[in-house]
């Protein structure tokens, strides 16, 4: 059987293993040290932002994330570039014949399996500094779980930090069939003498699990971020030392509207931490337990970070990336990464589809979509399609998000997709919290503007696109996201490439989930693009436009619209 005739999830290190050490012609994780991320929500962003700040501080720095977005080959990146296309099917083809050829009692390697085999050797090959690896599916028995402890004494390569993101009930009889055993499972990663940063975890069952695999396998190097000051805020005249980072690096050609550092207000995560890491260890030593940073020591140096991410939770998953940063700056021998690099790395930082803004004027423009007055040509004229707006002035909100979102109520909600993966209850919950924020700020501003009355200004609704891949929990889901008047329409997304396990649910499933449900209007369809071009075709913006569920359907909506965050 050939790799590309395998369907299924298969977990554990054996095969893997048995490939880097024994069928390749060196073991590409001997050059390799990693940070390590793993989760139920938050892993890809985190990575985005250490990755950004480390590439800011001049390092080279692959990245590996899955699942991939639009194409195989985004999943492998360095300087935040992807593998080209051709240099990836040669090298997927090379490991696939000699994965063939060596018939190992293990087995063949898995799809996954070979893509990770081809990250760890690409990367190696091009002599990083550093790679910030994402878990594919759990942690223990994924195939990212095969590097060694940060002195190096134990196993091939060096895991420095790793890094455990919320965690929650998801891959429920997979990774394991209790909140409890999916920590475990997910903490699998931690390795002897390295640090350990636990993110803000919701669950308690997880936290207790996790906390206490961490202080059995890596006492006294813990940093558990929810115990140190921080407050998400708005500050009027943010700004960056330039002698702390006088090579400010310019995005790499970011899509138009994408939120860029502008030097104005920004929305920001203040943090408050201990200068040196020695207050951890000698804390540990006294009490046994990860202790808060105003409990360590009285001098606590403070730093905003930009939340360029929108979302209420990209709070949490800053301050999880800017502790990993600060562990690999004064543990490791990170230097360069001062506190101004990390501020602007973090102001760079580009993650699609969580939560992104899309512009569909050019597809109304295809369907002869009449504007309905001449402030919207205007408006039409100066926007273009194949635009992913972050928090720039040519987006529905002219802010981040969260509490301090700006909206510009003359921009007409019809003119915008709203696409975020949400594929999960807590995902769900996060996205329903950010679009309620926006339509309240858009009513507001629409009333004190005077460019809507007051009745209009408070009807407002959502129109959800939505696709699920089979399994989900859709009744969970759903019921986080859509409210009484609101819209659903049921959309099926692509077959994702490299990935036969992944099936898509039926739009006809969607609807009957929603059978029972009142006030709200149900439609499927057969394909996304009818969904689109019925958007693009209504002038009102009475409605959001938001398309969720799945990243896999995200993914199709870039396609859909052309976007390509990656480059061409």
């Amino acid at each position: 059987m050939t790799t590309s005739e395998q369907s299924g999830i298969v977990l554990g290190l054996e095969r893997i293993i048995a490939f880097l050490e024994g069928t390749l012609p060196s073991d590409p994780r001997s050059k390799l040290q990693v940070v390590h991320v793993a989760g139920t929500n938050g892993k890809g962003s985190v990575c985005a932002l250490v990755s950004e700040a480390l590439i800011t501080g001049r390092y080279t720095v692959g990245t590996f994330n899955s699942p991939h977005f639009l194409q195989p080959n985004d999943a492998v990146r360095i300087q935040g570039t992807p593998i080209p296309e051709a240099e990836y099917e040669r090298l997927r083809q090379w490991i696939n014949d000699l994965d063939a050829a060596k018939q190992s009692r293990h087995g063949r390697l898995t799809p996954f399996e070979q893509t990770t085999a081809l990250a760890l050797w690409w990367f190696a090959q091009n002599d990083v500094d550093i790679a910030v690896i994402e878990v594919g599916l759990g942690g223990a028995r994924d195939a990212t779980n095969v590097f060694g402890t940060a002195d190096g004494r134990k196993g091939v390569g060096r895991s420095l930090v790793q890094c455990i993101c919320p965690v929650d009930e998801d891959h429920v009889g997979i990774i394991g069939n209790t909140i409890e055993e999916i920590a475990m499972e997910k903490s699998g990663i931690m390795r002897p003498g390295s640090w350990i940063v636990i993110g803000n975890q919701d669950r308690s069952e997880a936290f207790h699990k996790i906390r206490q695999v961490a202080h059995r396998i890596s006492p006294g190097r813990i940093i558990n971020v929810r115990r140190h000051p921080a407050y998400d805020i708005h500050v009027p005249n943010f700004s960056i030392d330039p002698v702390d980072c006088p090579h400010r690096l310019p995005s790499p050609n970011p899509p138009p509207g994408w939120s860029m550092f502008k030097g104005g207000g920004m929305r920001c995560l203040r943090i408050k931490y201990p200068p040196s890491l020695d207050t951890y260890t000698s804390s540990h030593s006294r009490h046994t337990k990860e202790t808060s940073a105003a409990e360590s020591t009285p001098a606590l140096v403070e730093i905003d970070l930009p939340l360029v991410l929108p979302g209420y939770y990209q709070a949490g998953n800053a301050s999880v990336a800017f502790y990993t940063l600060y562990v690999l700056r004064t543990h490791f021998g990170f230097s360069k990464l001062k506190d101004a690099v990390i501020q602007v790395g973090f102001t760079n930082v580009r993650w699609p589809g969580r939560i992104s803004w899309l512009s569909i004027a050019d597809r109304r423009r295809e369907l002869g979509s009449v504007p309905s007055s001449p402030s919207d040509i205007a408006t039409l004229k100066s926007s273009s399609s194949g635009v992913e707006a972050g928090s720039g002035s040519d987006s529905p909100c002219s802010g981040s998000s969260g509490d301090n979102v700006s909206f510009d109520p003359n921009i007409r909600l019809d003119r915008w997709i709203l696409a975020d993966g949400a594929h999960n209850e807590p995902a769900a919950a996060e996205l329903r919290k950010y679009v309620d924020t926006t339509l309240r700020r858009i009513s507001q501003q629409r009333y004190i503007r005077a460019t809507r009355n007051r009745q209009a200004a408070s009807q407002l609704q959502v129109r959800w696109v939505v696709g699920f891949t089979q399994g989900k929990d859709m009744a969970a889901i759903l019921n986080r996201l859509v409210q009484p008047g609101d819209s659903v329409w049921a959309v099926p997304f692509s077959q994702p490439k490299e990935m036969p396990w992944i099936k898509c649910e039926s739009p006809a499933n969607i609807v009957a989930c929603l059978s029972k449900w009142e006030n709200i209007q149900v439609e499927q369809f057969d394909h996304l693009s009818g969904a689109v071009d019925r958007m693009a075709a209504y002038n009102s913006d009475t409605h959001m436009n938001v398309v969720c569920g799945s990243l896999y359907l995200v993914a199709d909506i870039y396609r859909e619209l052309c976007i390509k965050p990656f480059g061409s």
